[in-house]
């Protein structure tokens, strides 16, 4: 087996496990939800692990290969991930609920060289977790260290709708200076160990960068990780005064339906330090509320993407200053042009573009053509913004989801966040369809409260939106569903739904050449 070893003073990430492990085997590393609760310690997590990579060594899985991991939130998951790194290849987490033509076509993009699966095997490109992380044969040896770069390739159906496989920008390894947290995870108390280990909740599915990358980035950093097999508010919040949890992210819809608890006033949170909300725009109302219930220092808001063009984080204090930012970018210069491609002046919306102030980022797709970009370097992922003078970045919407109507733009973020103001609302989604006379018309998909009365409740909204939105923001056409149809990553198609209602669905991209062209 060949591969590139980590720079000295380095460490890969399973290293890193295996060094938690030796100081002290029998700390709790991870707890999950699934099965009625699975615990592995750090000692359990490394040689299980090590397990898991000579069952893929077997299979001849080598430093570049692709691994699908196919599996639900659980520990297994996380084994399998571990084990796949300690060969140097790189993972491709998997929702494993995906559609069968769907599933075929992002494993085909990959040219996986094997799927683990919760299952007994139906393909001889698959094979089952429960054999990866069997221990009937006693331990296995570990393997020589090497890098997996990319770590992770996260599948994405992107606003195109043409499914997409988009190379993250971590590799396994582990800076030398970035060990502090796992060496002070013990203190001696009246002559006895005992543990501090911080914790930290992970909401989201592992086949999403918020819970995937947060998971073992926070595992590799000492953390003990409690992981939920399925979000429901009140097991959250059991959970978050019971374990202690210190750090927690969640996506919008999440943090919406935790406030709807009618328990989390109630609740001791007093653990919470870092409340972080990621992934999709929020709305102000709700960072508000939780600004005013775990207090500002604690709450954090985060811009980024699965590409890693661009990171920024503002407090709950410094947004109170700021409202509606995501905060100042760190290490990234923004351009913000409008749509002839020219720059437009500080505070008006455009579509964003980015480049690390030095060196370069490479973005690598696998089935979609490369980003846009613009002369000296700069990317864009579609997103539309504004930067203030004080260099404060704002997301208005992603490109592709704005909806012009009658000649003026309409963001659906903040129609959407001015539905779930209102008590009746479980969740919405607006989209654009066509119009004869205005082109385009806003359209809300309302998902109402299991207890809202639905007659008139159409009316109602219509006179919410009027009393929160300019008049041409409003939704000119409702439907009440009982499911929108989100992902559990909070995570929403909107071409896809368009296509439904207006009955014109548009055939799939043909898949480009990428990352792995050649299988």
């Amino acid at each position: 087996m060949t591969g590139i070893a980590a720079p000295v003073g380095h460490l890969t990430w399973p290293e890193r496990i295996d060094e938690l492990a030796a100081a002290d085997p029998e700390i709790i590393a991870l707890r999950t939800t699934a099965l009625g609760g699975e615990t592995l310690t750090w000692g359990a997590l490394a040689r299980r692990s090590i397990r898991a990579a000579a069952h893929l060594n077997e299979r001849d899985i080598r430093p570049g290969d692709v691994v699908c991991v196919e599996l639900p939130n659980g520990s297994a998951h996380v084994l399998c991930t571990l084990g796949a790194w300690r060969l140097g290849a790189t993972v491709l987490p998997l929702r494993p609920d995906l559609p069968a033509p769907e599933r075929q076509r992002l494993i085909a993009l990959a040219c996986a060289a094997v799927v683990i699966v919760d299952r007994e095997p139906r393909a001889d490109q698959e094979i089952s977790a429960a054999r990866l992380l069997g221990d009937d044969e006693g331990p296995a040896a570990a393997l020589p260290p090497v890098v997996a770069n990319p770590a992770w390739l996260i599948a994405s159906g992107g606003s195109t709708g043409a499914p997409k496989l988009i190379a993250s920008s971590a590799s396994t390894v582990v800076p030398a200076g970035a060990r502090s947290v796992g060496a002070a995870l013990f203190h001696e108390n009246g002559g006895a160990r005992q543990s501090v280990s911080p914790v930290n909740l992970v909401c989201s599915p592992l086949y999403h960068t918020q819970g995937f990358a947060m998971l073992h980035h926070t595992l590799v950093d000492g953390y003990r990780n409690v992981l939920v097999s399925r979000f429901d508010a009140e097991v959250v919040l059991d959970l978050i005064e019971s374990e202690r949890v210190m750090m927690a992210a969640f996506v919008p819809t999440m943090l919406i339906r935790l406030l709807r608890s009618p328990s989390i006033r109630d609740r001791d949170l007093s653990s919470l330090s870092r409340v972080i909300q990621g992934a999709g725009a929020c709305p102000e109302w709700v960072v508000r509320e939780w600004i005013d219930l775990v207090g500002p220092e604690r709450f954090i808001m985060g811009y980024g993407s699965s590409e890693g063009v661009c990171s920024a984080q503002i407090r709950g204090d410094e947004w109170l200053r700021h409202p509606g930012s995501g905060g100042r970018p760190t290490g990234t210069e923004v351009l913000v042009v409008g749509e002839d491609g020219t720059p437009v002046p500080a505070g008006e919306v455009g579509e964003l573009y980015f480049r690390p102030v030095q060196g370069t980022r490479e973005v690598r797709y696998v089935g979609a053509a490369a980003p846009r970009s613009l002369p000296g370097g700069y990317l864009s992922i579609g997103d539309l913004g504004r930067v203030d003078e004080d260099g404060y970045l704002y997301i208005a919407d992603r490109r592709t989801d704005m909806v012009k109507t009658g000649g003026a733009n309409v963001y659906v973020s903040e129609v959407e966040a001015a539905l779930l103001r209102h008590p009746d609302v479980e969740d919405a989604v607006v989209i654009g369809l066509r119009d004869p006379e205005w082109g385009r018309r806003v359209h809300a998909i309302v998902q109402p409260r299991p207890e809202a009365e639905r007659d008139g409740l159409t009316d109602a909204l219509r006179a919410h939106c009027r009393g929160h939105l300019a008049h041409y923001k409003v939704p000119r056409t409702f439907e009440l569903v009982d499911d929108v149809g989100r992902a559990e990553s909070g995570k929403i198609n909107r071409r896809t739904l368009a296509e439904l209602r207006e009955d014109t669905p548009t055939a799939p991209a043909s898949p480009r050449p990428g990352l792995a062209s050649n299988c």
